[in-house]
């Protein structure tokens, strides 16, 4: 029997936002069709904030159209009755995207994704000409498969 999905609390959704796995944009494109990319995001203020270089195809789609969706997920391995454990967010939003003029937010991003000695070069991301995508969820489910 399949177990139905089950909300997650407050404290639920906070920690899966806090982990250091990509969230997954989705865009669309000019003729209607959704692109999937996968960005490290940081979760703030009631946003989500990704950073990007100016150049990226999924900019100029949110720049046409600023309709956008987001999914972070994480799975566990199968267990013996054979569930395979989820924890999900879903959100859409309208993508509000502006320089990184300080490179504020893209070292933010990295520090909560890049540890140990690969940290300081990977912060060097930030002199980068990038562009904040900021998503303020009009719609957020937030589940769990058991």
């Amino acid at each position: 029997m399949i177990t139905p999905p089950r909300p997650l609390s407050t404290g639920e959704i906070a920690a899966l936002l806090a982990l250091d796995v990509p969230a997954r944009l989705a865009s669309i494109d000019e003729r209607g069709f959704p692109h999937v990319t996968p960005l490290w995001f940081v979760w703030e203020h009631g946003a989500f904030h990704l950073t990007s270089l100016s150049d990226r195809p999924h900019l100029r789609r949110l720049e046409r159209n600023p309709r956008a969706g987001l999914c972070i997920d994480v799975e566990q391995g199968e267990r013996e009755d054979g569930e395979r454990p989820n924890r999900q967010v879903r959100a859409v939003g309208e993508a509000e995207l502006f320089p990184d003029a300080d490179g504020t937010w893209t070292r933010r991003i990295t520090e909560k994704y890049v540890h140990g000695p690969g940290a300081s070069r990977s912060a060097a991301r930030a002199v980068d000409a990038r562009v904040v995508i900021r998503i303020r969820p009009s719609r957020l489910v937030a589940v769990a498969s058991v």
